[in-house]
């Protein structure tokens, strides 16, 4: 009985899991920079966006490559106001010096996703992605 019940929570378990990278991309963005998401470093290049809700995370894969996915924490979401278009999903980075970091991501109709704030002076770079 045992057996059969730790059988079935795995299994449950792996549905959940793969049911997470089963999910549409959010957004999917040419990035024309290098930047950061969680200090790792990620070439410019066409990039998938998915938030993974069960996880608290943004699900960040480089389409080109199909290299790994990285994950950003979803810090909060922030209300959709002035910053939704509806036509056009945008991306912000956060600029400083020549370094870019991923901070926030938005699409049109929904609050937008914080990813990342940075302390100190900096500039906002956005790009805009047609959806």
């Amino acid at each position: 009985m045992k057996t059969r019940t730790l059988l079935t929570l795995s299994l449950l378990t792996l549905l959940v899991a793969a049911s997470a990278y089963a999910q549409a991309p959010l957004v999917l963005a040419n990035i024309p920079f290098s930047f950061m998401v969680e200090k790792q470093p990620l070439p410019a290049g066409q990039y998938e966006f998915t938030p993974i809700m069960e996880r608290g995370v943004m699900r960040v894969v480089d389409v080109d490559k199909k290299g790994e996915a990285v994950f950003a924490p979803i810090i909060t979401r922030l209300a959709a106001g002035m910053h939704t278009t509806p036509k056009d999903a945008h991306i912000v980075f956060d600029k400083v010096g020549d370094a870019y970091t991923l901070s926030e991501i938005w699409v049109p109709g929904e609050d937008g996703y914080l990813l990342h704030a940075t302390k100190g002076k900096h500039e906002h770079h956005i790009v805009n992605v047609p959806k």
